[in-house]
């Protein structure tokens, strides 16, 4: 539910699921190419906190994904997570920034 009380639909760019052995690590992906301000990132990432709270992720799948922030640069990697560590109310322990040349490193990395 949004602000407003209407329903609000998060779709992220990709959804990915790997696996290691015994271990695996579920991702919700979203590339950004710098063409929204940072002020509608974070709130991209509150629709995500919100849909954590609801727990129906955690019931289809038993576990809540990391949402891996792909940006175009390193400056704007530094400018969301800025932003995400000043944010009010964000719990900022779920979500992960990269840039392209490392988005594939990032999630062979696992959630550690």
């Amino acid at each position: 539910m949004g602000r407003s009380g209407g329903t609000e639909t998060l779709k992220p760019d990709l959804a990915v699921v790997t696996t290691l052995g015994e271990f695996e690590d579920s991702w919700f992906v979203e590339v950004d190419r710098g063409t929204e301000s940072i002020p509608t990132l974070i709130r991209k990432c509150r629709q995500y906190l919100a849909y954590r709270q609801t727990g129906q992720e955690q019931l289809d799948r038993e576990v809540f994904p990391l949402v891996l922030w792909v940006l175009p640069d390193q400056r704007r990697v530094d400018r969301l997570h800025e932003a995400l560590a000043t944010a009010r109310g964000i719990d900022s322990s779920i979500f992960r920034l990269t840039t392209p040349d490392a988005a594939a490193t990032t999630i062979a990395g696992g959630a550690a």
